[in-house]
Formats: C-alpha cells, sequence, structure tokens
C-alpha cells in the first residue's frame, strides 16, 4: 500500500528519536542544503537592510557595492565575486513606476552556520516585510547509518518503480588512476521542479563525510508551496521546523513496485528498502549541528594537490635561494590585494588556532602522559608506567 505518511508538505516525522546536538555521526541528518529568495523594494536604499538581516542571520560577510555591478540577462550581480559563506546577490534596481529586486542565494555551507529556526524566522520576515518569494529550495537527508543501497536504487531506476517524475539519469565520476568511483543517481530534470539525487558522500567530500546523500531541488511553484507551508506551521522546537523539510524531501519521488502496470500507484507496494528508509527517519533524525569553519583547510589542501607540483618544479630550476625571494616577491605584491572576505577568513582561522593551543596547553602533565600512551600503544610501543616502581 502506498506510505500515507509520507508526502510533499506533510508532516509525518515525528519529534523522538536522535538528540540535535549529537556530534557522532549516526543515524540521519535533516538540512536546508540551498536557498533563493528575491525581494522586493521600492528604494535601492533598502537593500542594505536586507542585506545586514542576511549577514547578521548566517554569520555571513557580503561586500555588496551597486557600483561593481555586472549584467546577467535581466539580473545585476551587485555582490564580489566571493563571500564568506558563499552566499551572492543580485540586484535589479527600480525605476519609476516599477519595483526593484534583490535575490539572495544561500548555499548549504552559508545556511549550516544558523539554526532551522534562524532560516525560516529570516525567510518570514523577508517575505512579511518585502513581499519575498522563493524560486529554490532545497532539503537533504544525510544517511549516515547507510540504511540506503546506491545498487538497490539503481535497480529500482532501471525497472521503472518510481513514481511522480518522467526522467531519470545515472553517472559516474572519480579521477584517473583511482578504483573508487562516485556514483548520483537522479531522477527528475534538472530544470523541473523536484529533482532528487541520490549519492555517496564519502567519495564526493574525500571521505570527509561518511553517508549517503539524499537531496531534492525544490524550484519555482513546488519551492514557493514547500516555502510557505513551512511558514504556516508554528514550531515550538527545531525538530518540528524540520519535518515538512524531511516529508517533502521524501515524498518528492516514491518507490514502488509496478510490476503489475497498475495505474492506480495507491495499490502499488511500495519497496522495502523505501520504506525501511522512511521509517527509519521517521523514528529519529537530527539536525546539522553548526560548527566553526575552518575556512584555509580547503584552499591549503588545493595548494598542495594542484600547485605544489609545479612549485616543485620551479624551485628546482631556480635553486634554493632565488626561489625563496621570488615567492616572497609575489606574495607581498599579492597581500596588498586581499579582499576584506579573505582577510576575514585569515582571522577567523587564526582564532581556532588560538582556541586550539589553549585548549590544548590547559591538560595537564597527566592528560599529556595520557594522550601519549595512547598514541605509543597504537604503534604497537609498550608503556611502563614508572610510578609502579
Amino acid at each position: 500500500m502506498k506510505h500515507n505518511i509520507i508526502g510533499f508538505g506533510k508532516t509525518p516525522l515525528s519529534n523522538t528519536g536522535l538528540n540535535s546536538q549529537t556530534t557522532k555521526k549516526i543515524g540521519f541528518e535533516v538540512s536546508c542544503d540551498y536557498i533563493t529568495i528575491t525581494c522586493y523594494v521600492t528604494n535601492p536604499m533598502d537593500f542594505y537592510p536586507l542585506i545586514d538581516l542576511v549577514e547578521k542571520t548566517l554569520d555571513e560577510k557580503i561586500e555588496y557595492t551597486s557600483a561593481r555591478a555586472i549584467f546577467e540577462g535581466k539580473w545585476y550581480l551587485g555582490s564580489s565575486s566571493e563571500s564568506l559563506r558563499g552566499t551572492r546577490v543580485y540586484t535589479n534596481p527600480p525605476t519609476a513606476g516599477a519595483y526593484g529586486e534583490i535575490r539572495f542565494k544561500m548555499p548549504g555551507k552559508a545556511l549550516a552556520a544558523a539554526s532551522m529556526h534562524e532560516i525560516r524566522d529570516m525567510l518570514a520576515m523577508m517575505g512579511e516585510i518585502w513581499s519575498g518569494k522563493v524560486t529554490r529550495f532545497d532539503g537533504a537527508i544525510d544517511d549516515y547509518s547507510r540504511v540506503l543501497d546506491l545498487d538497490e536504487v539503481k535497480a529500482a531506476q532501471d525497472a521503472g518503480n518510481y513514481a511522480h517524475v518522467q526522467k531519470q539519469g545515472y553517472h559516474e565520476s572519480g579521477e584517473r588512476g583511482k578504483k573508487e568511483r562516485g556514483r548520483t543517481i537522479t531522477f527528475g530534470a534538472r530544470g523541473s521542479e523536484a529533482y532528487l539525487r541520490i549519492y555517496d558522500k564519502s567519495v564526493e567530500s574525500n571521505g570527509a563525510l561518511d553517508c549517503i546523500r539524499y537531496e531534492v531541488e525544490f524550484k519555482d511553484d513546488k519551492a514557493q508551496t514547500l516555502f510557505d507551508q513551512w511558514l504556516s506551521h508554528d514550531f515550538q522546537d527545531e525538530q518540528g521546523a524540520a519535518k515538512i523539510i524531511a516529508g517533502a524531501v521524501l515524498g518528492a519521488v516514491r518507490f514502488c513496485d509496478r510490476s503489475s502496470e497498475d495505474k492506480n500507484l495507491d495499490r502499488c507496494e511500495d519497496l522495502p528498502w523505501y520504506t525501511k528508509l522512511c521509517d527509519s527517519v521517521v523514528s529519529g533524525f537530527r539536525l546539522r549541528v553548526r560548527k566553526k569553519e575552518r575556512f584555509l583547510d580547503d584552499s591549503f589542501r588545493w595548494v598542495e594537490k594542484a600547485v605544489m607540483p609545479t612549485l616543485a618544479m620551479l624551485r628546482r630550476y631556480m635553486g634554493d635561494a632565488d626561489f625563496l625571494q621570488w615567492v616572497y616577491d609575489q606574495t607581498d605584491e599579492q597581500m596588498l590585494l586581499l579582499s576584506n572576505i579573505k582577510i576575514e577568513k585569515i582571522q577567523q582561522q587564526q582564532q581556532l588556532d588560538k582556541e586550539q593551543q589553549q585548549q590544548h596547553d590547559g591538560l595537564s602533565r597527566w592528560d599529556k602522559a595520557v594522550k601519549m600512551k595512547e598514541i605509543m600503544s597504537d604503534d604497537g610501543i609498550e608503556w611502563i608506567d614508572t610510578r609502579l616502581y
């Protein structure tokens, strides 16, 4: 029978289960992963309180200036080419007899800096004061327990055992010479109102996130519908605010046995793995835990992977002394060109480094010895406690 508790815009999920502050990566994690919202103003100066609202809610920094405008069809790109957490701002200034528009594109990295309630309150204010309209709303479920099996999902796709969408796709990716391949299974067209992606996040994130991601892009009418329904409920807790998002994500595509070719989908049984997924998420999920961002770690990794081979070649050609002088000269020039966003990233990472060092220095001598014992034991080195002799 049809899984009636799961569907677009319904609230099927209970508030029991995993605690939202749990840091151990097990079970399921629900999050907003991307939001695009357009607001309407009568005065260009109204852009600034909106930008301030987004910055304060998402702990973001946006270098907006109307002088840095790049025409992109109807829209002008009014932000710099970067922001602290990736939020982009497009503006279309008001003209005589017409409203001006400002569009925010907020990726998951930016939304992760705020709680579900804070995001919802920000969007509610945009809707009430500035007639905000949502044109994209992505929700994601990260399966850390790996209830989802990509082979089972692919088998359902090949057999046509899915409903609510027409198109489907499959893509493999990876690096040359590496055996591990990333697989992405999609349902719906990329430009359609609902587009589901299921993929192994551990491959895509190089092991940083060990989960299967189940994410849906809602666009246009479906995005606005989800937005309206999200705002229409008076939630008393974080889990409640996430229930509609989780229900919409799970209900965007229904996986059921259509081998009988019965046109009445209510008589088609849900596939066992889909039933298990729905029941597992219903039994408990947590919200994405906010964490302090180490902005420069990705830059280090990129330099080590993409730049170091070329630098090694130049060092060998130039010799150590000339090479080091050349590096200092080149970076001295670039230091003068660092944007406020880059300086902010440096300062935040320096602060995190300082906090970690203080935490390390605060360990007692015995605590440090215990940690050393654990490290030595892992390396197969025998530990002798001299206090016993």
